[in-house]
């Protein structure tokens, strides 16, 4: 038995390096014009130039993606029938942000249960020697990975091996880079007939808010607070990226803005006492550690008011700031501006911020229609949320 499985482990080695040989004598071929591609959907080879800039050539359709970043299972799945069945592997998983979307689509892709996950130290890139493992045909990386990639030999390596790496972008600039990000996966993975759909979804999405934004004359000053309790307990922000784009296109003050470089640091508790901002918006998923904001998929809408209670009561002089009292406070899913769907989280920001102009925005029904129409997986839980202070508070949004 054990020389069974040794040669078994042998042969696999072997197989392993012959398929990575094969891509290197690929990509000599098709660079010398010895090989033509055939008529497909989408033309292979093709060339997309990425959200860092770099020309990526691919020579056929992808079916061992590697994701570095695991929430773009989200964007994958809006666009492929059975995106796990084109996975080789990806870093980490979705359970330690939101163990209930993991079990959705494990349950709707039966494989992702036996992905391979490569473990790393905090947020490094896996290791080139660890990525050969897998066989990956193409890895999906955020934009925000490139510039510290540059400092490294892992592209250079990545390139030696005829590994392409496709650089997107949902996090950092959501508005601007949603849509360059769609098309660049629909052009990559031959769907571009989904990408375009779904593209042409978000901007129907966003219309809406533009309409009502039209007759806003007023910047209510805001505090994006971002996962309270999470490392810090008060309070990080984001000055010019993420949520501060959305919260800039709803035409609203961000108050952090402008106080320190970069895209995210913490605020002066005392800073934001004094400035008693009109509206707070804070991030909340299912993360591990206590003391943070629950809400996402499965999350009954008691956890997030119990949660933002705790929040109000820990923090020193929160229970007077006019936004807790005044039915500004609300706490909305981190995940909308880490996926595909960021549209959603501005069309409740823009409610929250200007009621009578955009109150009749239903980010809910936006919601629930995009998951029907391109997610293999259901949608219920709490997602947006506004804290009930009191009895005369308004309700929160509905989920």
């Amino acid at each position: 038995m054990g020389l069974l499985l040794g040669r078994r482990n042998a042969w696999g080695t072997l197989g392993l390096w012959l398929r990575v040989w094969l891509r290197l004598w690929l990509g000599i071929w098709l660079g010398t014009g010895w090989l033509t591609s055939t008529a497909q959907a989408t033309e292979y080879p093709v060339t997309v130039t990425d959200l860092a800039g770099r020309e990526v050539t691919l020579a056929a359709a992808p079916e061992r993606l590697f994701l570095d970043n695991p929430r773009h299972l989200f964007a994958l799945a809006a666009l492929l029938p059975d995106p796990v069945s084109r996975m080789s592997g990806w870093r980490g998983s979705l359970e330690s942000f939101d163990p209930v979307a993991q079990a959705r689509f494990a349950a709707a892709f039966p494989a992702l249960s036996d992905l391979p996950t490569l473990g790393t130290n905090g947020n490094a890139m896996p290791s080139a020697e660890a990525l050969i493992a897998l066989d990956p045909d193409l890895i999906v990386a955020d934009i925000s990975r490139h510039a510290g990639l540059r400092q490294t030999p892992l592209l250079d390596q990545l390139a030696a091996l005829q590994i392409p790496i496709l650089f997107i972008d949902f996090r950092e600039h959501p508005l601007d880079d949603t849509q360059p990000s769609l098309e660049l996966l629909g052009q990559a993975l031959d769907s571009e007939s989904r990408a375009s759909a779904l593209i042409t979804r978000l901007q129907s999405a966003t219309a809406a808010v533009d309409d009502c934004l039209d007759a806003v004359t007023r910047r209510p000053s805001v505090l994006i607070d971002i996962a309270p309790g999470l490392k810090v307990d008060c309070c990080r922000s984001n000055f010019d990226s993420g949520l501060a784009d959305l919260v800039d296109h709803a035409r609203g003050d961000n108050i952090a803005a402008g106080m320190s470089p970069g895209t995210e640091n913490v605020l002066n508790p005392e800073t934001i006492l004094a400035r008693d901002p009109d509206v707070i918006i804070a991030t909340a998923a299912q993360w591990a550690k206590s003391g943070s904001i629950r809400a996402g998929f499965g999350v009954a809408e008691s956890d997030t008011q119990g949660d933002m209670a705790d929040v109000v009561a820990r923090r020193p002089g929160w229970s007077a700031l006019s936004a807790v009292n005044d039915g500004g406070f609300h706490a909305i899913w981190h995940g909308y501006h880490q996926g595909p769907f960021s549209v959603v989280a501005l069309q409740a920001i823009a409610g929250w911020l200007h009621p009578q102009q955009c109150g009749a925005l239903d980010p809910a029904a936006t919601r629930r229609e995009l998951y029907r129409d391109f997610m293999p997986i259901t949608v219920d839980g709490t997602f947006e949320a506004t804290y009930r202070a009191g009895p005369s508070s308004p309700h929160s949004s509905p989920h």
